[in-house]
């Protein structure tokens, strides 16, 4: 295919596509007639093109620029949505991020050189007139590309927050920061201001305890709300939150500072006044109508809650497990449900074969015993069926070592470097145990937090001390399905790990099982330490990308 080339000069400059709004709406056309999802692609090689070859661009062009953010606004919310919406391979996840943030960058470049225009030039009129929008549509792609940082868990740096504050600061100055502008086509009408307290709100969900959907709908609620809060000069008890547009920082909460000229507060009174009202109607039973319009599906009490605490109009106090540093010590790690299973049952084969050189102290009965609560049970043998053709995963090949930075009764904080750590997820199941010991027990991920690019930092929650391999079949005893991957079978049974946890300060039986294998109130055959029973799935307590943790009722001892 020959070679696009739009910026060829001769001894006259022939036409491009930037040229007007007529000459990009032809090329545009032609494009996506050529390339159609791909056109995404082209709108940003002809924005690089832009960037690197055309000086002095005319006001046409800015008008050409708009027309065409416009045309690809559907193509590009569409592939944002495809990310947001599905599990993608590593690497055509990277290749996708790359191509969204390529956009928006390529965009705002387009749009900064125009921010420089000469105040007593012949087009500066016309380009007064159009820099709200221009001003709100780089905010909108900068806004974009801090969600992408979020989404990974990473932070923004000084650079970032200079562009940002130093933009909005431009807005205030030239009056024109409550202009009201529309972005695109059948949105809402929106501001300057607005654009940006939506920023600075949705920076505040730092914790790293967020997926990137539930960021994604935090930040389009806060885009929904951000008219309900006022950027101020006068800081005072009423103020919740503060930032500095002449520094290169994020937001923080309100404290007393000298009142120097950059400072801005604002209070979330109303928003969170929002926020609860919203909360009250999904108490009663029902979805709240104006997040049944805006949102087809996401956002739930859950995140409401978590929204009202860290927007709160003051800080919410809550009591934590107290976190004591630890030095020179690692956790290996497994992971999936899959990998998880075998190392736990390994563990257990271990024990079973009498080999207690390494872990003297512990008893084969006591772990050999299974707790069944509410349940009187007696041992039952049963013949393993098959031999399991799982490959082990027990090998230094196969387990990560990470540093344990601090810990809690409830859990962990581990570091590990960056590099190779894609895989790691909110709610990823994980095999824990500290270098040097035996016994395994079961982690969640919490906490995500990407302070610098070498290395990321969890926050693992504990599930289970003392899990025990279990395996299911169908109520009237059928096999596993013979088509599950190896690794999902054994005894001729589905993988599940059996754990107590604690409701409402009483202890209750659960069970970790493949997500697909779900149903409430499913029957089915569980084993585990040679002995059986029938049990009916309850609620889920806990969820992730593959397994998911179920109360368990039990019905009868087989």
């Amino acid at each position: 295919m020959a070679k696009l080339d739009f910026f060829s000069f001769g001894d006259k400059r022939k036409s491009h596509p930037l040229d007007d709004v007529k000459s990009v709406t032809e090329w545009y056309a032609a494009t996506q007639r050529e390339f159609a999802a791909g056109s995404h692609d082209q709108i940003t090689k002809l924005l690089s093109q832009f960037n690197q070859d055309i000086d002095s661009p005319s006001v046409a062009t800015l008008e050409a620029i708009i027309e065409l953010d416009r045309l690809g606004h559907i193509v590009h919310q569409q592939l944002c949505a495809q990310y947001l919406s599905s599990k993608l391979l590593p690497a055509i996840e990277l290749q996708q991020r790359a191509q969204i943030l390529s956009y928006g960058r390529q965009l705002v470049a387009a749009f900064q050189r125009f921010m420089s225009f000469d105040p007593e030039g012949e087009e500066a009129p016309q380009i007064r007139l159009l820099l709200p929008l221009v001003i709100g549509k780089m905010l909108f792609y900068l806004t974009e590309n801090a969600l992408w940082h979020y989404y990974r868990h990473a932070s923004l740096d000084e650079v970032m927050w200079s562009n940002v504050n130093q933009l909005f600061r431009y807005a205030e100055e030239q009056a024109i920061d409550a202009v009201p502008l529309q972005l695109f086509p059948g949105e809402t009408t929106t501001t300057i201001h607005d654009l940006y307290l939506a920023f600075l709100m949705t920076s505040l969900l730092n914790s790293g305890n967020l997926t990137s959907r539930q960021i994604h709908l935090a930040y389009q609620l806060a885009l929904m709300l951000s008219n309900r809060m006022t950027l101020s000069r006068d800081l005072s008890g009423e103020s919740s939150f503060i930032v500095n547009i002449q520094h290169a920082s994020p937001p923080s909460r309100a404290h007393n500072v000298p009142q120097l000229q950059g400072i801005r507060v604002w209070s979330t009174t109303e928003l969170v006044d929002q926020l609860n009202a919203w909360l009250a109607v999904y108490d009663g039973g029902t979805t709240p109508q104006a997040l049944r319009e805006r949102f087809s599906r996401g956002v739930d009490p859950g995140l409401l809650r978590f929204l009202v605490r860290e927007w709160a109009v003051k800080p919410f106090r809550f009591e934590r497990a107290e976190r004591v540093p630890v030095a020179s010590k690692q956790l290996e790690v497994g992971r999936l449900l899959s990998g998880v299973h075998r190392l736990v049952r390994e563990y257990e084969e271990f024990l079973a074969q009498g080999d207690r050189q390494e872990s003297p102290s512990v008893s084969v009965e006591e772990v050999a015993e299974i707790r069944i609560y509410g349940f009187l049970t007696g041992r039952r043998r049963e013949k393993n069926v098959a031999q399991d053709e799982v490959v082990k995963i027990a090998t230094g090949t196969e387990l990560q070592l990470w540093d344990i930075e601090n810990q809690s009764d409830s859990g962990l904080g581990v570091s590990l470097p960056a590099a190779g750590a894609e895989w790691l997820s909110l709610g990823a199941l994980l095999a824990t145990r500290e270098a040097g010991q035996q016994a395994w027990s079961l982690s969640i991920v919490r906490r995500i937090k990407r302070d610098d690019k070498e290395r990321m930092y969890l926050g693992l929650q504990l599930l289970s001390s003392r899990p025990v391999a279990a395996y299911t079949k169908a109520e009237n005893g059928r096999n596993a399905d013979p088509t599950l991957p190896v690794g999902m079978v054994w005894n001729q049974g589905e993988i599940a790990l059996f754990a107590s946890a604690m409701k409402g300060g009483v202890k209750c039986n659960t069970l970790l099982i493949p997500l697909f294998s779900y149903a409430h109130g499913k029957k089915l055959q569980m084993f585990a330490k040679n002995k059986g029973f029938l049990v009916a799935l309850g609620r889920v307590l806990e969820k992730g990308a593959d397994w998911c943790q179920v109360e368990i009722e039990l019905i009868r001892q087989l």
